[in-house]
């Protein structure tokens, strides 16, 4: 039951990603890319450890914690996710970083790739 909760909640987060991206809040976007793969990794961890994920939202140490075996790339880019989570939180990098979509599309599709392959991982 956890594990649906906590899927549809990723699945609400990613549409809400899609829509700011569209909107061309582009910083909303990040920080809601990042609310997808943390909801996905902590459904991952209840569904495959059976236990309560931790409160963190430090991505890469979320999916060391499911024990899936992803690609190890992907845990950088993980921690890469993080940072921007943290940085669109203050102003000052908000309207310096993130204010394009050539900017923020290579972290959208990595969230895209990553968000489709634990879908599928945990629908199973």
């Amino acid at each position: 039951e956890e594990t649906l909760v906590l899927l549809e909640q990723a699945k609400e987060h990613w549409k809400d990603t899609n829509w700011l991206l569209e909107g061309r809040r582009y910083s909303a976007c990040l920080h809601s890319c990042h609310q997808t793969l943390e909801k996905l990794l902590k459904a991952a961890i209840v569904e495959f450890k059976d236990k309560i994920p931790p409160k963190g939202h430090q991505l890469e140490s979320l999916a060391r914690e499911t024990s899936l075996k992803m690609p190890l790339e992907w845990h950088e880019e993980l921690a890469e996710i993080t940072r921007h989570f943290w940085r669109v939180r203050y102003p000052d990098m908000r309207r310096a970083v993130y204010t394009k979509r050539e900017k923020v599309m290579p972290t959208y599709e990595k969230t895209r790739e990553i968000y489709l392959w634990l879908l599928k991982k945990i629908s199973k």
